[in-house]
């Protein structure tokens, strides 16, 4: 039996930044995957340039740029055939975002917290939470046919949509907004085209959603969503989906048919919108585990920076004696919640799939040929840019009442 300080539950993009940040603070951690580290997940890819800022400065996105990793400093929206290309505003001075394979991300994020010192044991079965005193306070797992149990004086679950440790101490829902998309991917070779670009679509009419834009290794990231009630029959016939929804894109589908599909399509069905409570009495949660959103605004992988940056900053804090455990953990709930859901609302909004909002549509003609608004605007989809610095107030109010209406229907159907 050993005793760590904190032991996080998940070695991707939530659980091996917390783990390395702490380790080199100072703090004793064990880090346990349920997978081989460095394998593949489902993925958008798609690092915003304040996800990349956090990389900087933990002095890792020299790692990932070093692979090929394409840097996008550009961006093109369609809506409905109205188009907005140019460049949003720099983060922390980092005028760029990356589409690193997952494969790559995740293998530099474990390496950087082997590196820092975490104890890291990869193809481990966490089995359950041990409890004590009223808290949660180790676990019980198996690793190379071995059983285990160990303890620390916080448990963090960075174990993703269908977290154990959410499910075991029984996290509620603070917003549940339902399910509105499917989606679907897949690789490309051989399109031609500019390296820094991402492309982005929106058909409100045959309500479809598509984002491209390069990854590692010469390939093509290809992503549709649809309607979530249409997801039976896109899994009977999911080519025949794929490709019938790209011909309503003419310049999407021209690129496409031009390229080599390398792989499969992949997808699912199940794309939920809700925070969490992301702590309890000696547990927390980050990534997918606290927070998912649909990945139509692939905010996924920097959410979970974010979370980690704040987890960090608040348990060492602890750790440190400078705060009693139960006040860091909560101050680390709250502060995720209010910085992460103006984008949350606006990322339901958006993947309801409905024509342009009438306060979008009154703002876009003095948004075309005004290249610092186009900015701003394609900032705001990015992260990188306040919402209230872009939208009228009466959109913003739009996006929080679509969030309302969505949890209505949720204890409806429920």
């Amino acid at each position: 039996m050993n005793q760590y300080d904190a032991i996080v539950i998940g070695a991707r993009c939530g659980g091996a930044p917390l783990a390395m940040l702490l380790a080199r603070q100072g703090h004793k951690v064990l880090l346990v995957e349920k997978a081989a580290l460095g394998s593949d997940i489902m993925s958008t890819h798609y690092v915003k340039r304040t996800g990349a800022a956090r990389l900087a400065e933990w002095g890792l996105l020299d790692a990932v740029t070093d692979l090929g990793t394409p840097m996008i400093k550009r961006q093109v929206f369609d809506l409905d055939g109205i188009k907005l290309a140019g460049r949003a505003p720099a983060a922390e001075g980092i005028d760029f975002d990356v589409t690193p394979r997952r494969f790559y991300l995740d293998r530099i994020l474990q390496d950087a917290a082997i590196d820092a010192g975490v104890e890291v044991r990869d193809n481990f079965n966490v089995t359950e939470l041990i409890y004590g005193d009223g808290k949660v306070c180790g676990i019980r797992g198996k690793h190379k046919g071995e059983s285990f149990a160990e303890y620390a004086q916080v448990v963090v679950g960075a174990d993703g949509l269908n977290s154990l440790v959410a499910r075991s101490v029984e996290a509620p829902m603070v917003v549940d907004a339902g399910i509105h998309t499917c989606g679907h991917y897949a690789y490309f070779s051989g399109i031609e085209g500019p390296g820094d670009l991402a492309e982005l679509f929106i058909s409100s009419k045959e309500r479809r959603f598509y984002i491209t834009f390069p990854t590692n290794d010469d390939l093509q990231m290809v992503f549709l969503f649809w309607p979530n009630d249409m997801a039976r029959s896109i899994r009977s016939d999911l080519e025949g989906a794929f490709h019938d929804s790209l011909a309503l894109v003419p310049d999407l589908a021209e690129k496409v048919a031009a390229g080599t599909r390398e792989t499969r399509i992949v997808g699912t069905h199940r794309l939920p919108n809700f925070f969490r409570r992301a702590h309890g009495n000696g547990w927390a949660l980050v990534g997918d585990a606290a927070l998912h959103r649909d990945p139509i605004t692939a905010q996924g992988i920097t959410n979970a920076f974010t979370h980690a940056s704040i987890l960090a900053d608040e348990l060492h804090q602890a750790f440190s004696g400078s705060k009693p455990l139960d006040s860091a953990l909560a101050d680390y709930d709250s502060r995720q919640f209010q910085q992460l859901k103006p984008m949350f609302d606006y990322t339901v909004h958006l993947s309801r799939l409905q024509p342009v909002a009438p306060e979008l549509a009154e703002m876009l003609p003095s948004v075309i040929g005004n290249d610092e608004a186009i900015g701003a605007f394609i900032g705001a989809f990015l992260g990188s840019v306040p919402l209230d610095t872009v939208f009228p107030p009466s959109l913003i109010n739009r996006f929080a009442a679509d969030v309302h209406h969505a949890e209505l229907e949720v204890r409806r159907v429920a």
